[in-house]
């Protein structure tokens, strides 16, 4: 006999339009989002300028508790 578990299918991801800092310097494609981004708002590959942009990503899930 063949027992095998059914596959189970992984939701799709929600997409939605997100504000990011891009690296400024052409060679660079250093980008980060908002909620992540230092204070200082520069690169932390190559140290130059960062400027705000939107893009669309998958959300992610922000709030984390570990004893769920």
């Amino acid at each position: 006999m063949y027992f095998a578990k059914k596959g189970i299918e992984e939701p799709a991801p929600i997409i939605e339009n997100t504000v990011v800092y891009a690296c400024e310097a052409d060679s660079c494609n250093g980008w980060m989002r908002e909620e992540f981004a230092t204070v200082d708002r520069s690169c932390p590959l190559c140290n130059s300028g960062m400027k705000q942009e939107v893009r669309e990503l998958p959300q992610i899930k922000v709030e984390y508790n570990a004893y769920s």
